[in-house]
């Protein structure tokens, strides 16, 4: 099994039923932003986000503030898959080491902001949908993104399996 295909089965699938919208879109944008970042769940970037799918602190405090403030059950839901004490500590480090959480904040993000999704096959849309949620700017990054997801949208992600939300 590749380490996409087990990262989509095995984190960015099950939280996303967990959050009870699974859809495409999470499974095409969070799985490319892994891909972009080499899986590596250590990545410390600041510029670039934090562990497997990049995000800030700026989005996660913004996912936070702004939109999960206002839905507390699916607040809870994705505290849920934050560790105990950590979160509480230091909860930007819970995005490095705690890919499931951070697979939940990624698709919070992506439902906040879901009014202005794109076509789940328009993969310049999506690049750039991303790419502003993650304020990725260097040219190179989007483009790379771009590529990885238009090779999913060709072939559907592994399994071709689409859960309208």
């Amino acid at each position: 099994m590749s380490q996409a295909h087990a990262l989509l089965n095995h984190i960015i699938r099950p939280v996303s039923l967990a959050l009870g919208e699974p859809h495409l879109i999470h499974e095409e944008i969070l799985l490319s932003a892994a891909t972009l970042r080499g899986f590596d769940p250590f990545a410390e970037d600041r510029d670039e986000g934090l562990g497997v799918f990049g995000i800030s602190p700026t989005l996660h405090r913004q996912v936070w503030d702004e939109y999960l403030a206002f839905e507390p059950d699916k607040a809870s839901q994705v505290r849920g898959f934050a560790s105990q004490r950590q979160f509480l500590v230091n909860p930007d480090a819970e995005l490095i080491t705690n890919t499931q959480y951070a697979a939940a904040v990624g698709i919070s993000a992506l439902q906040w902001v879901r009014p202005s999704w794109p076509m789940a096959d328009d993969a310049p849309a999506l690049s750039q949908l991303w790419a502003d949620l993650t304020h990725i700017q260097e040219r190179r990054c989007i483009a790379r993104f771009q590529k990885t997801l238009e090779k999913l949208c060709l072939q559907g992600t592994p399994d071709n399996l689409f859960h309208p939300a």
